[in-house]
């Protein structure tokens, strides 16, 4: 099993709500959206690079 760190993060009461929507868009864990939104960015990042 894949070792975990656990992160506790301050955001605003949008950033909160919109991130609460995501969460409720994808049904998946809030642990499991963050980790998509950031290979997501990642991805992104890299594909901008190759350009």
């Amino acid at each position: 099993m894949t070792q975990k760190k656990r992160y506790t993060i301050n955001v605003t009461e949008d950033t909160a709500k919109k991130f609460e929507e995501l969460v409720e868009h994808y049904a998946m864990q809030k642990s499991a959206v963050m980790t998509l939104l950031i290979r997501e960015e990642y991805e992104r990042k890299e594909l901008e690079q190759k350009k």
